[in-house]
C-alpha cells in the first residue's frame, strides 16, 4: 500500500513551538486504522492535558483532519455507507474524550461537537451500539470497520456505558463477543496495530509546548490502566501488543 500522509495542522508552524509527530504506518493490514492513527494518537496525547493547555483552535483542526481521513478512505474504495459509519464512530469517540477531559472549556466543543458538525446529532453513544449489532451480522463485509471500533473500545470509548457503571458487565460481553468475531475472521493473522513507521514522514499532529513530564506520566498511567484491563479480560498477546505500540508512541 502506498504511503499515506496527512498535511501538518494549520497554525502550528511557528518558530519555537515543540512538535510532536505521529506518522501513518503505511503498511497496515487495515487502512481504516492506518488513516485514523493520527487522530487516535491525538486523543491519547491530550487526554492528560488540562483545558488551559489546549490549542485554541483544536476543534477546527480536528474537523479538517476528519475530512482528510474521509477523503483517504474514498480513495481506498470503501462504500459510501461504510465511510459515513466510520466517521460517525470516530466523531462520537473523539467527542466523548473531549467532553470527558474538559477540552470543551477552552475550545469550540463547548458550542458544538463533531457529531453535530458532521451528522447534526447531539449524542451518538447509543447509536454506535445499534450500528455495531448491524455490522456484526455481516462481519466479513465490515471487517475493517469492526476492527476500527474494537480499537476505539480498547482506547476507552464506552458510549452509552460511559456513565452506567452497573452495565459494565454488559459492555464486557459485547467487547468479548466482538473480539471473538474478529479472531475467527483473522485466525492466526496479526491484528492491526496503532504503529509508528520510522521511515514515514507524513501525518504530523502538533501540540503546543506546554506538554510536560507530568502530562507524559499521566499518559503512561492511562496506558497502564488499559493494559491492566486487557489482563483482566485475558486477551491474547496480539491485543496486548496494541498497548505496547501506544506506549511507544506516547513516550516519544
Amino acid at each position: 500500500m502506498d504511503e499515506l500522509s496527512l498535511p501538518p495542522l494549520p497554525g502550528y508552524e511557528r518558530e519555537g513551538q515543540r512538535q510532536y509527530q505521529l506518522a501513518l504506518r503505511g503498511n497496515s493490514l487495515n487502512p481504516m486504522i492506518d488513516a485514523a492513527t493520527p487522530l487516535l494518537g491525538m486523543v491519547m496525547r491530550v487526554s492528560g492535558m488540562n483545558s488551559h493547555a489546549m490549542p485554541e483552535h483544536l476543534f477546527t483542526q480536528v474537523v479538517t483532519d476528519v475530512q482528510a481521513v474521509e477523503q483517504l478512505l474514498q480513495e481506498q474504495g470503501y462504500e459510501p455507507g461504510v465511510i459515513i459509519s466510520f466517521r460517525y464512530i470516530l466523531c462520537t469517540f473523539i467527542d466523548e474524550a473531549a467532553l470527558g477531559n474538559g477540552w470543551s472549556n477552552k475550545n469550540e466543543w463547548i458550542k458544538q461537537s463533531l457529531l453535530v458538525h458532521f451528522h447534526n446529532e447531539a449524542w451518538g453513544g447509543e447509536k454506535v451500539f445499534i450500528l455495531l449489532e448491524r455490522l456484526m451480522r455481516e462481519p466479513k463485509r465490515y471487517q475493517d470497520l469492526l476492527e476500527f471500533l474494537y480499537i476505539c473500545f480498547s482506547l476507552g470509548f464506552r458510549g452509552r456505558y460511559k456513565v452506567a457503571v452497573q452495565d459494565q458487565g454488559e459492555f464486557e460481553q459485547i467487547y468479548r463477543r466482538l473480539y471473538h468475531i474478529l479472531h475467527k475472521l483473522r485466525g492466526d493473522a496479526p491484528f492491526p496495530l496503532l504503529h509508528q513507521d520510522k521511515k514515514t514522514q507524513g501525518g504530523r499532529y502538533q501540540l503546543i509546548k506546554r506538554l510536560t513530564i507530568r502530562h507524559v506520566l499521566c499518559g503512561g498511567i492511562v496506558v497502564l490502566a488499559l493494559f491492566y484491563l486487557f489482563y483482566l479480560l485475558r486477551l491474547d498477546s496480539q491485543t496486548q501488543d496494541i498497548l505496547h505500540q501506544l506506549n511507544r508512541l506516547l513516550a516519544r
